[in-house]
């Protein structure tokens, strides 16, 4: 993905503290296959690790799933700032350190200005061999990472050997230390002998692993949660963090429930579960809005909100098949004019999938809509912060006195973005940029990177494609986006041509420093995020499925 511009003094969420890259001090154990054994074999990390000072201050701790084992993945997952951690596994297969230190590269490099995340690394079970145990979580903190994760521990022996294995480093043991041990109980035996696991000493984290327990115990799904809330009882009494794996319809009941480390497969669950934990409201709610997705260079991902209409149809109705930022996604086959309600604001709300809603309003402009969809928006049981961004009437349509008065007026409504469509010229953008000053409206733009508002201009006619270069330049707003579908139009049909000049406005957009939307489907949505678009919006039907592989393009 390209990058954008940079933008000095982004207000993002920052890297909580300094992880600078594990220094091997070691001493090796002496050999022997004893797991109660207390030889210290990897006992120091420089610099200071977040899953520390989360644990030790009490707050719950996210971390996600590693992806595949490539620095692509690992820049990708770099990213991804709402990650405390990434969890890579080497519990099975070849024990590749040199991949991960790669992996591990590649996160330096998707960090950008930030500190990559610390790695908690798998390494395979103590009972294939205590020294063998040894040997891997000294490669493993020699190459950098920050934790070590036992798997199907036992008995208080094997609990023993995990935290020796991290040496003076290791937290709790140490209060200074910054390695984190995490021990998994998986097996029957481990639970039943959890009490005395769990209160070994230097014991960091303690998870009870769902997946290898549920086959422990044959399928039966009731057991396998009373082994949890067993090892999460015995945490509690012992103070000793207890964690779980989850996903975003049962990160937050884990939360209550007392759990404070989180392993996820989804980022959504990483959202879902810091909004809940309420970890650093203000910061979570900026770095997980377009706004804060685009300031990361990631891609953000949408839908046509769409409408309603008197004598049929639902919140769930499908808007018309093709429509594009570009086009509006009208009303054509269906009775009666097009309406949009709170429900149906509140519906999108709890699409945890979403990062924004576009309202179209560029055929028939309705302040009443954009107010009920503010305000559904905004519904207490709302998954997040949804970005609504309205497309009002084009200055060439209605004047720009009316244009001028739809902005101030749809930003009081509660839009936090406004789309000006079928800009034609280089004035029409000086007009359309005096429209947000007029209003007092905080633009987020490369000259403002701390601004709250999105202004977006659209281009969606030869003549205005050829001024692409020159409309770009024009300071002070945060979008340039191409209208392929109404370009295509005015191309007789041309779709190479429009392509072309969808392209050419997507260069201009990257060289300014300014994001770039476009309309995808599941065909098409990989490949839009990997030539650079920031925005990808969709229909409501099948936006699921292409949202998905999106975000996993995105590295999301």
């Amino acid at each position: 993905m390209r990058p954008l511009q940079p933008r000095s003094g982004s207000r993002v969420l920052s890297a909580a503290l300094a992880i600078v890259t594990a220094a091997a001090a070691a001493s090796c154990a002496p050999s022997g296959d004893a797991p109660g054994s207390q030889e210290q074999t990897a006992a120091s990390a420089t610099g200071a690790n977040p899953m520390v000072e989360l644990l030790a201050s009490g707050q719950p701790v996210f971390g996600i799933f590693s992806g595949e084992h490539t620095p692509g993945q690992g820049a990708r997952m770099a990213r991804n700032r709402e990650a405390d951690f990434v969890f890579y596994s080497l519990e099975s297969g070849p024990f590749d350190i040199p991949a991960m230190e790669a992996y591990m590269e590649g996160m330096g490099d998707g960090a950008g200005e930030y500190v990559p995340q610390p790695v908690a690394l798998r390494i395979p079970p103590i009972r294939d061999g205590a020294d063998s145990a040894r040997a891997r979580a000294r490669a493993g903190l020699e190459a950098g990472a920050h934790s070590i994760v036992y798997p199907h521990v036992e008995s208080v022996e094997e609990a023993e050997l995990a935290v020796g294995a991290l040496g003076d480093a290791g937290w709790p043991g140490n209060p200074d230390g910054n390695l984190v041990n995490i021990l998994l109980i998986e097996d029957r035996v481990g639970i039943e002998r959890a009490a005395e696991i769990v209160r070994t000493p230097g014991v960091s984290v303690v998870i009870p692993g769902p997946g290898d327990l549920r086959r422990a115990y044959e399928g039966d799904m009731e057991s396998v949660e009373a082994a949890i809330q067993t090892v999460l009882a015995e945490c509690l009494a012992a103070g000793v963090a207890c964690g779980i794996t989850a996903g975003p319809d049962d990160i937050g009941e884990r939360l209550d429930q007392g759990f404070r480390f989180f392993i996820v497969t989804s980022p959504e669950a990483l959202t879902v579960g810091r909004a809940h934990a309420g970890r650093a409201a203000a910061e979570v709610a900026r770095a997980t809005s377009t706004i804060g997705l685009w300031e990361r260079n990631l891609a953000a991902f949408g839908v046509f909100v769409p409408p309603e209409f008197a004598g049929g149809g639902g919140p769930g109705g499908a808007a018309r098949p093709g429509a594009e930022p570009g086009a509006g996604a009208g009303a054509r086959g269906q009775r009666g004019p097009p309406r949009y309600t709170v429900e149906g604001g509140r519906e999108l709300a709890r699409n945890p999938l979403l990062d924004f809603v576009f309202l179209n309003l560029e055929r028939s402009y309705d302040p009443a809509a954009v107010e009920a969809i503010a305000t559904g928006l905004n519904a207490p049981d709302a998954i997040g912060r949804k970005t609504l961004l309205v497309r009002i009437p084009s200055i060439e349509q209605d004047g720009e006195e009316a244009t001028r008065a739809r902005v101030r007026e749809a930003l009081e409504l509660g839009a936090d973005g406004i789309v000006l469509p079928h800009v034609r010229n280089v004035a029409e953008a000086r007009a359309a940029v005096s429209f947000f000053e007029d209003a007092g409206a905080d633009v987020w733009s490369p000259a403002n990177p701390d601004g709250t508002v999105i202004a977006m201009l659209m281009v969606e006619d030869p003549d205005a494609v050829a001024e692409a270069a020159a409309i770009a330049d024009v300071p002070g707003y945060s979008v340039l986006a191409c209208g392929i579908g109404s370009l295509t139009g005015a191309l007789g049909g041309d779709r190479e041509a429009a392509e072309q000049g969808n392209q050419a406005v997507l260069a201009e957009a990257t060289r300014a420093g300014l994001a770039d939307m476009i309309t995808a489907n599941a065909d098409d949505v990989e490949q839009r995020v990997e030539e650079g678009f920031l925005g990808l919006l969709m229909q409501v039907n099948g936006a699921e499925e292409a949202i998905r592989l999106g975000r996993q393009a995105a590295g999301r």
